[in-house]
């Protein structure tokens, strides 16, 4: 249903034993952190559970795979995904507790060590039927959890930072109502005007295809536009067999050639023709058309599904 650019299942040995992703012993070498395990495993990087031993937690530490530590840009890519997440200091929001070079001369970042399901691991379960899933993630639930997103992204984009990669698998769900927002290694900074182009497709704004095309805080309403979409119908409205298919469909879609039912035809839930709206309205090819900011559209959902605000 959605699509991911990095991440695999845990691995490694019990905790406590120090484990590297090709096996050869510890991979950060940085006395502070015993490495634990590998959490996930990136086209680029690692990211490695790890106790620091000076506060007696567990942490979590992203670093290069040993492939790319010679790459300049990977080095330069987790330096700049560090300060730039380190300065969001937001709630929802994953927070950066330390940043260094490692002993293999590579830079590494830790940040709190994350275990809640992904939103796209719900959403699968979701579709898939299970009931304690069905039980536990009304719409209520879900809507309440997308509405701390969308106050994280407009935060971030205050600060003119712009994710440019938002999707269910970059959104962490806690069972106490922890909702995180993680990954900013793409994030575009407007102050600087530097960032990554890129992102994944069937997530991209229309603009975001186009490399002379400016990028602002619309580029990520439309992301939340296909997350909500999701959330509503358990579909994507971009869904097609290739990433490749996915950019041809965003582009017809751009030109006016095509377009996304609304969701509540392609689910059995009463979803409020007020909340539907607000989706169409986040999906509009054309940036002019889509809320002006993620909290702009945070207030409308509150206003069509908890009515307690006025529409936009």
């Amino acid at each position: 249903m959605t699509r991911s650019r990095a991440g695999s299942p845990p691995q490694g040995d019990e905790p406590g034993d120090p484990v590297s992703p090709d096996g050869a012993g510890p991979w950060i070498g940085v006395p502070r952190y015993r490495e634990v395990r590998v959490i996930a495993d990136g086209g680029t990087s690692h990211i490695i559970e790890c106790e620091d031993t000076e506060l007696g937690r567990r942490i979590a530490i992203k670093t290069a795979r040993r492939d790319a530590d010679a790459s300049p840009r990977v080095q330069e890519m987790l330096r700049r995904e560090a300060r730039l997440t380190g300065q969001l200091e937001h709630p929802n929001i994953v927070p950066i507790y330390d940043a260094g070079v490692d002993a293999r001369g590579g830079r590494y970042y830790v940040m709190r060590l994350l275990s809640q399901p992904t939103l796209e691991t719900v959403l699968g379960k979701l579709a898939a039927g299970e009931p304690d899933i069905l039980a536990d993630y009304s719409i209520g639930r879900l809507l309440t959890d997308f509405l701390q997103v969308c106050r994280a992204v407009d935060y971030a984009n205050s600060c003119g930072v712009i994710h440019c990669d938002l999707k269910p698998a970059n959104i962490l769900l806690g069972r106490y109502g922890e909702v995180l927002v993680v990954d900013w290694g793409l994030a575009f900074d407007q102050r600087d005007q530097t960032g990554l182009r890129g992102g994944t497709p069937g997530y991209m704004a229309p603009e975001q295809l186009d490399p002379r095309a400016r990028l602002d805080a619309r580029t990520d309403v439309f992301a939340l536009g296909v997350m909500l979409y999701e959330i509503l119908s358990l579909h994507s409205p971009f869904d097609a067999d290739s990433d490749a298919d996915v950019q041809a469909l965003l582009r017809d879609y751009a030109a006016g050639e095509w377009g996304p039912p609304p969701p509540g035809r392609l689910r059995t839930i009463a979803v409020p023709r007020e909340i539907e709206e607000i989706c169409m309205c986040a999906l509009d090819p054309d940036p002019a058309g889509r809320f002006a900011t993620a909290g702009e559209m945070a207030r409308g959902i509150e206003a069509a599904f908890f009515g307690h605000a006025r529409l936009p």
